[in-house]
């Protein structure tokens, strides 16, 4: 039967289909082993045909680093923000009361990441996958430090280092970008919070309280990713970053700590 699929797979341009073994085979090959803790940013639509789709990536990852390592991935919703904070280049004014009055509060089990990848959706219908409480930066966590990493994450700055993200590096943990490009390490956006060079804005988004949802202001950083290509090109000449094909897509693995200390020391002098 599954060369009946790859058949019909070649026929459709898709040359190799990856099962789990492979993908945990390859995990393996790039460094990943078991205890880690990993921070995944993805682009699944680049790692071509996985026989049994994301869910067998997901428990591919969950295998190699078992119980006693971690998952992490950003499971963020920058689209519930106020649309006062987008301006007209997003929604036209005369909209914005229509959104404000219909939006609905943060939720950790029901609201859905703005992002178009399958695999966070699909990594928070897991069991004993918990979110950290954040109605714009959240993440989502499985394994040994879950609840540490996820546990009273601070609104204002959702990025810094009392974030998942900084708990992460303190933790030693490692960056796995699988498909994706620096453009998407998210690790990256905690070097942001390192100096006092960039403005800060006030964030809005809804979440419940008493029963009733409001909008709650929050102090933060505009979330762009600015020069990411370029701090990863430095990272790969100083050789800190594993490279392995995982079907056709690229992927990368590295230390987020000397990934954040590479990032912070670029932006303090650009």
């Amino acid at each position: 039967m599954a060369e009946v699929i790859e058949d019909i797979l070649k026929e459709e341009g898709i040359v190799d289909i990856i099962t789990k073994a492979d993908v945990m085979r390859q995990l393996s090959n790039l460094g990943v082993q078991r205890g880690m803790l990993l921070l995944i940013d993805a682009d699944c639509t680049k790692l071509g045909y996985i026989s049994g789709g994301v869910q067998v990536l997901i428990e591919a990852l969950m295998e190699t680093v078992g119980y006693e390592g971690t998952i992490v991935m950003p499971a963020f919703n920058c689209d519930n923000l106020d649309p006062a904070c987008y301006g007209a280049r997003r929604i036209a004014r005369e909209n914005w009361d229509i959104i404000r009055d219909y939006a609905l509060p943060f939720h950790r089990k029901l609201s859905e990441p703005d992002t178009t990848d399958a695999l966070v959706h699909q990594f928070l219908r897991n069991e004993g996958v918990v979110r950290s409480y954040h109605p714009i930066y959240s993440f989502a966590a499985w394994g040994k430090y879950a609840k540490i990493i996820c546990d009273k994450h601070p609104l204002h700055f959702g990025l810094s280092k009392e974030s998942p993200l900084g708990k992460l590096t303190e933790l030693n943990g490692y960056s796995l970008l699988l498909g994706c490009s620096y453009d998407d390490c998210t690790a990256f956006q905690l070097a942001r919070y390192s100096g006092d060079q960039l403005p800060i804005k006030i964030l809005s988004a809804p979440i419940e309280q008493n029963n009733h949802t409001v909008w709650k202001d929050m102090l933060d950083l505009e979330l762009e990713h600015s020069g990411f290509e370029v701090i990863g090109q430095v990272m790969e000449e100083r050789k800190i970053v594993k490279n392995m094909y995982l079907n056709t897509a690229r992927c990368r693995f590295f230390s987020a700590r000397e990934a954040v200390n590479i990032a912070t020391a670029y932006f303090h002098i650009n």
